[in-house]
């Protein structure tokens, strides 16, 4: 996993980066929205891990359920941004969308590799299956 951490650290700080030369709405929206999707991405693929090491059968499943999670989080955290006086005073919905999908999309595929690479055995062939 230290690869995964390695990338959230990376992009966290270039989140960090944007954020410090926007605007305040969208530097809120840029950091709020990488740290979301980033947090849930995160989760995800704590949840598919535990999966496959309890059930490996199901990590397709936990690999789907993990993926529609970020997506209601985004549609809920876009809608609340967007309609909501209070929240979209203090953060723009655009940025938070951009930043939130960036997050996802790079942490979750990268966590999910991980997640699976770690459960081969560390001196069987690329297709050996594990017990």
């Amino acid at each position: 996993m230290i690869r995964l951490l390695i990338a959230a650290c990376a992009a966290l700080a270039l989140a960090a980066g944007v954020s410090t030369r926007l605007e305040d709405r969208l530097g809120a929206g840029v950091l709020s929205g990488y740290l979301a999707g980033a947090g849930l991405a995160g989760l995800s693929v704590l949840y598919q891990s535990h999966v496959l090491s309890r059930h490996p059968g199901r990590a397709l499943g936990a690999s789907v359920a993990g993926f529609l999670v970020l997506l209601v989080a985004l549609l809920a955290g876009v809608l609340s941004l967007r309609f909501v006086e209070a929240a979209a005073a203090r953060a723009d919905w655009r940025s938070f969308a951009v930043a939130f999908a960036a997050a996802g999309a790079l942490l979750l595929p990268l966590g999910m590799w991980e997640a699976v690479r770690g459960r081969r055995q560390p001196n069987a062939p690329a297709g050996t299956p594990v017990r």
